[in-house]
């Protein structure tokens, strides 16, 4: 639908481009000419009619072929795709909350008795941000088919990190097993997955993490 559509909007805006530009030449042949203006005269119904029959007439195929299904892979194979982001841990932890907490105290307790303190953040600013990167390891039926590092983003590596992946399986029942560790280690995965399911010819499934439910999840 969204292809058609931009097809179309290709056309238009063109033919739009070219018709303004005419009337903007005719305009200013006018204004050398000397030919003054005639008042606005009502658009003819043909003009409407013709104008309609153009709009229709393009319409009809962004309708027609609005629903039909795209798929990139053949009928008779499936696809597997992990999606989701996760954040991986501090690389040196730093206690941020604590810091803060400790250095209010401090500020108060000099506010009070002295009138005079500035907050010290120069700790804060120290404290490194940089996050390891989320590794994922996928076993497809015992056979592994990712083991992948995904770099943290941000300009200092303190930001999630985006996994996406696509894998072409063949229909039928096959067992998965997702591996995910956040830590820069692979002693011991932070989530992991294991689950069996029948996948239908032009099914895609997908692995992603649930936040709330602290889980990766398959379906």
């Amino acid at each position: 639908m969204v292809i058609i559509l931009v097809t179309l909007f290709a056309f238009l805006i063109p033919v739009a481009f070219v018709l303004w530009r005419e009337w903007k030449k005719n305009k200013e042949r006018e204004a050398r000419e000397g030919i003054v203006a005639k008042k606005k005269e009502r658009v003819p119904p043909a003009a409407v009619a013709k104008a309609t029959f153009i709009i229709i007439l393009l319409a009809v195929p962004v309708y027609l072929f609005s629903d039909i299904s795209y798929s990139h892979f053949r009928p008779e194979e499936s696809m597997l795709k992990v999606a989701f982001k996760h954040t991986g841990q501090r690389v040196e932890e730093c206690d941020e909350t604590g810091m803060v907490k400790t250095e209010g105290e401090r500020y108060r307790r000099e506010l009070k008795d002295t009138r005079q303190v500035k907050m010290n953040v120069e700790k804060l600013a120290r404290c490194p941000r940089e996050r390891h990167p989320v590794i994922v390891e996928l076993f497809v039926d015992g056979t592994k088919a990712l083991d992948k590092a995904y770099s943290p983003t941000g300009l200092k590596k303190d930001m999630a990190s985006y996994i996406y992946d696509e894998f072409m399986i063949t229909p039928g029942r096959h067992s998965f097993r997702v591996l995910l560790y956040n830590n820069g280690k692979k002693d011991s995965p932070a989530y992991a997955l294991e689950q069996s399911m029948n996948v239908k010819p032009g099914e895609i499934k997908v692995v992603w993490f649930n936040e709330k439910a602290g889980a990766l999840v398959l379906e």
